[in-house]
């Protein structure tokens, strides 16, 4: 069980803590999660080891708070591009905004992709990563409500539950293969969620018509 993370309130240990984080992410995106210690993050940051245990009891509490602010991060940019959206045809652009803004991320901070690669063997981040999995899913839900109001919440959060899972596997993977590969299946990604948006189109207009009998 993770031990809670010291908050720090003055100036100067909130700069020392954004420094933590900062090294850390440097040596994560260069080295991956497992290759690095407590020990080199702390000499990294021109710290003493005594005082990054102060902030982070453990690694996991570090690598939790790293990985906190960029799906924190995320689910905002994705929440601004999102709640405009009024149509099933804003929709799908800003579904594409989206996505393209959520690779983007991946592919400019090695960090970010070294951490959810090895996710899954650390059970706090493999927690982190399924609540985030369901903040995603219920923003996709509310947003297609939003479009599609005869529709329900039960015909919409398996589809958005396994989108916003399975979202950042694809990417992961693309990251290691061929680039033309990886670019081939991006858009196989966005051409599929465009074919389920315009099926949840269809199904909504089918309902209308059944209420108009």
């Amino acid at each position: 069980m993770s031990l809670p993370i010291k908050v720090p309130v003055q100036t100067r240990s909130r700069e020392r803590v954004e420094q933590i984080l900062k090294s850390a992410k440097e040596l994560i995106g260069e080295k991956g999660i497992d290759a690095v210690s407590m020990r080199e993050i702390a000499q990294t940051a021109g710290i003493q080891i005594g005082s990054l245990y102060q902030y982070f009891p453990g690694k996991s509490n570090l690598l939790l708070t790293i990985m906190t602010e960029y799906y924190d991060s995320m689910y905002e940019e994705t929440k601004r591009i999102l709640d405009p959206v009024r149509t099933i045809e804003e929709l799908e652009i800003a579904s594409e905004k989206a996505f393209k803004q959520f690779i983007s991320v991946f592919q400019k901070d090695p960090a970010l992709a070294n951490l959810w690669a090895g996710a899954r063997a650390i059970p706090e981040l493999v927690s982190e990563d399924n609540r985030d999995t369901y903040r995603n899913a219920d923003l996709m839900v509310k947003t297609m409500i939003r479009c599609l109001p005869n529709l329900k919440e039960s015909e919409l959060r398996p589809f958005a539950l396994y989108f916003s899972h399975t979202l950042g596997m694809i990417v992961r993977f693309v990251r290691e293969i061929d680039a033309e590969h990886g670019k081939a299946v991006l858009k196989e990604t966005f051409d599929l969620l465009k074919l389920k948006l315009r099926e949840f189109d269809s199904l909504a207009k089918k309902k209308t018509k059944l209420k108009k009998r």
